[in-house]
């Protein structure tokens, strides 16, 4: 079968980590908790109780939203400059209103936590990052966070009768650093110095890189579409294309906070559940319902699923955008996807994935319940791929391979500990592939969407998805797909509202500018 007709056949084929949405109005509320997977790599249990909105500070135009924060098995380790982190950020209401971002105080000293737990201000003021100040794991038990919720700068009056939700989700910082994307020439379409030089790219700064049709020792592209050529891919530039990737461009060196699983159907359906109908109209589509485990569904504007921990598949390239803008994240690169994987510093693996080997083994037996983490997965099973005599029919939950004890190969973890990023369902990056994705920069999103529900970031790229692609591999995929430097797949053009079950998302977040 043609390689064109194999990609239309396979991806047609039969958020935010753990994000925790509790809601408050002006009085202490206890709130359900939520056990969704972690790492270490093993189960976490992030979550946010105990909410009070305080009173109107009317000189200062602030009240001071507090909360418990407990979380199991956060990690860090100072060897690597990498730690978790929970991205805490608000939504309001006033009245019947719609669900606005909370501008938050950019000084850290007015935010505080009675139990020792780093609460760390971000200069846009979107949300607050908080981790335990020590190495290794352990048990986060953060009695009192408070938040000081700027509500004269979202223009809110002193006496408004607000609702707040607070959010939850879990990072992985990723350090700056110099890094290599590329596996030597081994993987479809990787990046290579040169057309006679299979060396991958050594990035090493955010500067500018010229890409130019050079024999060797310099960045060259290698495209797709020496391997399939059809409509998905007819934006893309062609091998030996020359062109410039800005500064702005996110390369992969500079320092960013990266979603630790996949977006979960929980996570979305938490999204959902804060646009109006407009919105929401355009991020959710009700053919999906039931098709390869997708159980999302709306009922009286209210969205709900029945299997929250699984991961989230029928998003377009426009959800995912719309998440991450709504979320003050954005969408990673495919150049920090393969920082992310393979780590600062470190010479590839001809054909390595996301766990640093070319050792994979796929979770072909399910036996018990989808939820039973234990009985899900065959011994040793770290992915999920299509293969012969065996065609996966759902995605699996976010986080599934991850248990204690366990060590990153077994989990299935990236470097820096992220999971999920190979297998299971693709991860949507911007390509470098064609001048749509080149346009973007590394600024996080506003936390506000348009009117319709699309993002409002004039600078990311359009709806219509041609700035995008996948990588990482997905359950209907087979296994070289996953390969970290795999491109086969890396500049797809989708239009806004084009789902599939295995394309998913995750964002991310620069942490300096």
């Amino acid at each position: 079968m043609e390689k064109n007709a194999k990609y239309l056949t396979r991806i047609i084929f039969p958020f935010f980590l753990s994000i925790l949405i509790f809601t408050a109005s002006c009085s202490k509320s206890p709130v359900e908790t939520t056990d969704l997977p972690q790492n270490d790599f093993t189960a976490n249990n992030l979550s946010i109780t105990e909410i009070i909105v305080g009173n109107s500070n009317t000189t200062g135009k602030y009240r001071m939203i507090t909360f418990d924060l407990t979380w199991d098995n956060w990690q860090t380790s100072s060897a690597v400059d990498n730690w978790d982190a929970v991205w805490v950020f608000i939504k309001f209401k006033v009245a019947n209103g719609d669900w606005q971002h909370a501008t938050l105080s950019t000084i850290p000293t007015e935010h505080t936590s009675l139990s020792g737990a780093t609460v760390t201000s971000t200069s846009d003021g979107k949300g607050v990052f908080i981790k335990d100040g020590g190495n290794g794991t352990g048990l986060l038990n953060a009695a009192d966070i408070s938040l000081r919720w700027n509500y004269g700068l979202n223009n809110v009056a002193d006496d408004a009768d607000v609702s707040i939700r607070v959010f939850g989700l879990e990072m992985v910082y990723i350090p700056e650093g110099s890094f290599y994307a590329g596996d030597n020439g081994h993987s479809y379409a990787t990046l290579t110095k040169g057309s006679n030089d299979n060396r991958p790219w050594f990035i090493t700064n955010e500067d500018a890189i010229e890409v130019t049709n050079t024999v060797s020792d310099g960045y060259y592209y290698n495209s797709s579409k020496d391997y399939w050529n059809d409509r998905w891919n007819a934006i893309e530039d062609v091998t030996g294309t020359e062109f410039t990737l800005p500064a702005d461009f996110p390369k992969g060196y500079r320092a960013i906070y990266c979603m630790k699983y996949e977006m979960s159907q929980q996570q979305y359906v938490d999204f959902l559940n804060t646009l109006n109908g407009i919105q929401s109209a355009n991020r959710y589509d009700i053919s999906n319902y039931n098709d390869y485990g997708y159980t999302i569904l709306e009922n009286n504007g209210v969205f709900s699923t029945d299997n929250p921990n699984r991961a989230c598949g029928f998003l377009s390239t426009a959800d995912g955008l719309a998440f991450t803008d709504w979320a003050a994240l954005r969408p990673m690169s495919e150049l920090e996807f393969e920082k992310i994987c393979r780590g600062s510093g470190n010479q590839p693996v001809n054909g390595e994935y996301a766990w640093g080997s070319t050792t994979c083994q796929n979770a072909v037996s399910v036996n018990g319940t989808e939820d039973d983490r234990d009985q899900v997965t065959i011994s040793g099973a770290n992915s999920y791929y299509s293969e012969d005599n065996y065609a996966p029919q759902f995605p699996l939950n976010i986080g599934i391979f991850a248990g204690s004890g366990k060590s990153r190969e077994l989990s299935g973890a990236a470097y820096y500990g992220v999971m999920d990023m190979c297998g299971n369902l693709n991860e949507t990056c911007i390509s470098i592939g064609n001048s749509y994705g080149r346009a973007i920069t590394y600024h996080n999103g506003n936390g506000q969407l348009a009117s319709d529900g699309f993002t409002d970031e004039n600078n990311w790229p359009l709806r219509d998805g041609k700035g995008a692609g996948y990588k990482g591999g997905n359950f209907a995929r087979e296994a070289h797909e996953m390969r970290i430097s795999e491109r086969n797949d890396a500049t797809v053009e989708m239009d806004w509202d084009h789902r599939h079950i295995p394309l998913g998302f995750g964002g991310v977040r620069t942490v300096l500018f």
